[in-house]
């Protein structure tokens, strides 16, 4: 199995600053601005690797496909995706910024059963870690495919379990299918839960490694003081952004199982903030008592 393994600079002192800064003013940007954890969360610098012929993503430790990309289609030679739901002409675009990471059971060979990446961080109660993603299969049933993101802690760390922030599978969607696009998480950590983990993020193969399944993730942040509700640009505030996802979606009905498949909705990002299923003046109302709320990372 081919492996790909990529340095983890896990200082988060955004290493990429330190040519062109002085000490000093390094000091003066980290007093005026919270670092991001994760490092690199966004996605948006990479390392070249010239083994698997991809982009790994700086500060993550990766195994297998993991490519850093500013567009995505499904290969037309690794199974089919007859019902996937985004437009498989024109494909996939950044959530933010101009990359996203994919991770692939396939596209390279040997075909590997999984694909990796991991970074350590810790977390303190009441921290947020949010973001966006998306699971495309070119299998079918029986072959489960699946995909996760969760916080594993060190070997031997008997006060820890695993926390599971997304958990997806082929039998959340049906044969040869996709999400309609990028659907937001957030997961709030309690006090039991403050520690240190591996955020891992990994799609895996089920039974067989024949055809690709695809799990593809970005904007991922920590929130430390994020915002009751309403954050659905994920970068732990709530301001015009947030509106203007919401009001994308004025008066469309949430509740409506055809509103998940339609990739010109919002509504896997979270705009029905009541739950009621329409949005409407209530979400709005729920947007604007938390207006400005929160940190922006």
């Amino acid at each position: 199995m081919g492996t790909a393994i990529v340095q983890n600079n896990m200082n988060c002192k955004c290493a990429h600053f330190w040519g062109a800064m002085s000490l000093l003013s390094v000091f003066l940007t980290i007093q005026a601005q919270a670092i991001p954890d994760p490092c690199n969360g966004r996605f948006e610098f990479f390392d070249y690797n010239s083994v698997l012929d991809i982009n790994t993503p700086t500060d993550w430790q990766c195994e297998n496909y993991t490519d850093v990309v500013g567009h995505f289609i499904p290969h037309p030679e690794q199974g089919g995706f007859t019902n996937w739901r985004i437009d498989t002409t024109n494909g996939l675009f950044p959530f933010e910024g101009e990359h996203f990471l994919v991770l692939s059971t396939g596209d390279i060979r040997p075909e590997p059963s999984y694909a990796k990446a991991w970074q350590t961080i810790t977390v303190e109660a009441e921290d947020k870690l949010t973001g966006v993603y998306f699971f495309g299969t070119c299998d079918y049933k029986p072959y489960y495919d699946f995909a996760y993101i969760k916080l594993i802690p060190p070997p031997g760390d008997l006060n820890l379990s695993e926390v599971n922030v997304v958990q997806i599978s082929i039998s959340d969607l049906g044969d040869f299918s996709s999400m309609s696009g990028w659907k937001r998480f957030e997961y709030t950590f309690d006090v039991n839960q403050a520690g240190t983990y591996d955020l891992t993020i990994l799609v895996g193969d089920y039974v067989d490694a024949v055809w690709d399944t695809y799990f593809i993730v970005d904007g991922i942040v920590l929130c430390h003081n994020p915002p009751p509700a309403g954050d659905l640009s994920c970068d732990c505030t709530v301001d015009f952004q947030d509106f203007a996802f919401l009001a994308k979606d004025w008066l469309c009905d949430c509740n409506d199982p055809d509103s998940y498949k339609d990739p010109n909705t919002n509504c896997l990002l979270g705009t029905d903030l009541t739950g009621d299923g329409p949005v409407d003046i209530n979400d709005l109302q729920v947007m604007s008592e938390h207006w400005l709320e929160g940190t922006k990372e």
